[in-house]
């Protein structure tokens, strides 16, 4: 069967970018700002300057580190139903909340409210490609400052039964999480039910903080998987080409393998990098640039080389508008996470340059990958499928309306058909309400009135429980 592929990166390029990050490791190293975290590289032969936290890292070490990382790991829903993730598996996520929301009636941008995190949070719990789902540390704007966040995490804790995914952004926080994931998990260890999985965030160009190795120490420690963060942006904090800000993601990639091997053998770790492109008239960040689909290409082939499970954003882009504009750029953009193999995509929902979202965005997004998907799987040419005994039979001028084949094929997936796509053109008269964006708001609307997740009701009393205990520490 020929499958799509695609492809930015030959195998001699991939091992060229291999050595150059070695190299970066090895002569200009990593500034470590956790003692613990330097202690582990030095014992392990890196060398160490405690005047600078400058960690130079021997490639025999990466090397040593990288091979020692497990291809293949479970994680879990609520329940403990395992989720594999490597190898040719798929994992999606969809978001909760970001700093704004896309709102259906006024087509702007606002701010969170508490609503939109019982919404947003229910909707990935119904949708069947989603299997965990992502709350930003970011706290509704119609709440108290001091109880908003405690709020946000409780309503997501008790309307979702999927994997949880967690980038705190504070040793506080990420107790928090740990706490609420505790209850979610039923009793169990969180390394052996995986309900929780925490994003570590690599400060471009090579720095580890010391909230992001405590973060990455306990998920660790806990037999957590954890995911590097690496974001470097081309022009101010990686250079301005596609080669060289690629080179800096590799580069902190390896130290965060082998950063997590030294502290636990075997640990679950996920290869990845978000990298973006600043505007250098601006300052600003451009993070969903249609071209980052040779990045996204590049990321997924060099995961691949080194045999790790590897995650990305599922697709995004620009514009906080449901339009032609967000259309290419989705696509472009989540064409290389499916076609290239990636194992946990993330940000169904995801627009406004990565600081909105939409609902109505997931649903659109979560049938192109759908789409996507059938794309990648390519085409089946074996003697079944090339239908020869079907031609011969009708023959010229016949007909294959009520041929075996025809009829076997007719509910098998063979073609596309999905949700909000208009397949026959019968809403092509421009009118709002026949919209792609109207039939995403009517299945969202339909979603929500009909699902109830399916939290026990033990678990959903306890995080309510937790909730009012740290609301009366803090208000304390």
């Amino acid at each position: 069967m020929g499958r799509l592929s695609l492809r930015v990166l030959s195998e001699g390029e991939i091992e060229h970018i291999h050595q150059r990050s070695l190299d970066v490791l090895e002569q200009a190293g990593v500034r470590v700002l956790d003692a613990e975290c330097r202690r582990v590289l030095a014992a392990a032969g890196a060398h160490v300057d405690e005047a600078s936290d400058i960690v130079r890292i021997p490639r025999e070490l990466v090397e040593e580190a990288r091979r020692l990382a497990p291809p293949l790991f479970e994680i879990h829903h609520q329940d403990g139903r395992p989720i594999l993730v490597g190898g040719e598996h798929r994992v999606f996520g969809s978001l909760v909340i970001d700093p704004w929301i896309i709102d259906y009636e006024t087509l702007q941008p606002r701010r969170p409210v508490l609503n939109d995190v019982i919404r947003h949070t229910r909707l990935g719990d119904a949708l069947p490609i989603v299997d965990d789902i992502h709350r930003m540390d970011m706290p509704p704007q119609d709440l108290p400052p001091d109880e908003a966040y405690i709020r946000s995490l409780e309503a997501f804790a008790t309307n979702t039964t999927k994997h949880l995914m967690a980038l705190p952004a504070s040793i506080e926080s990420a107790r928090d999480w740990l706490e609420v994931a505790e209850i979610y998990a039923d009793g169990q260890p969180l390394g052996r039910r995986r309900v929780l999985s925490f994003g570590v965030a690599i400060t471009s160009p090579l720095m580890l903080t010391e909230v992001n190795a405590w973060i990455l120490k306990e998920g660790v420690r806990r037999g957590m998987v954890t995911f590097s963060v690496i974001c470097p942006m081309a022009g101010t904090t990686s250079p301005l080409t596609f080669a060289g800000t690629l080179l800096v993601s590799n580069a902190e990639n390896l130290f965060f393998i082998t950063l997590t091997q030294l502290l636990s053998a075997g640990a679950p770790i996920l290869y990845g990098a978000g990298p973006s492109l600043t505007d250098l008239r601006s300052g600003y960040d451009i993070y969903y640039n249609a071209d980052k689909m040779l990045w996204k290409t590049a990321v997924m082939q060099m995961g691949r080389f080194y045999g790790l499970p590897v995650a990305s954003e599922t697709g995004g882009t620009l514009v906080g508008r449901h339009d032609i504009q967000a259309g290419i750029e989705n696509a472009l953009l989540m064409l290389p996470s499916i076609v290239c193999g990636s194992n946990m995509m993330g940000g169904l929902g995801s627009c406004y340059n990565a600081v909105g979202m939409s609902a109505e965005m997931m649903v659109i997004q979560a049938d192109l990958a759908g789409l996507l998907m059938r794309l990648a799987e390519g085409m089946d040419t074996s003697e079944e499928m090339l239908g020869l005994d079907s031609i011969l039979r009708a023959g010229p001028s016949g007909h294959f309306l009520e041929d075996p084949l025809t009829l076997k094929m007719l509910r098998s997936g063979e073609f596309f058909t999905a949700g909000v796509f208009d397949r026959l053109g019968e809403h092509g008269t421009g009118r709002p309400e026949e919209s792609m964006l109207a039939r995403a708001h009517a299945r969202v609307e339909e979603i929500l009135a009909a699902h109830e997740p399916a939290l026990p009701g033990h678990i959903i009393e306890d995080i309510h429980r937790w909730a009012s205990r740290r609301l009366a520490g803090a208000g304390a």
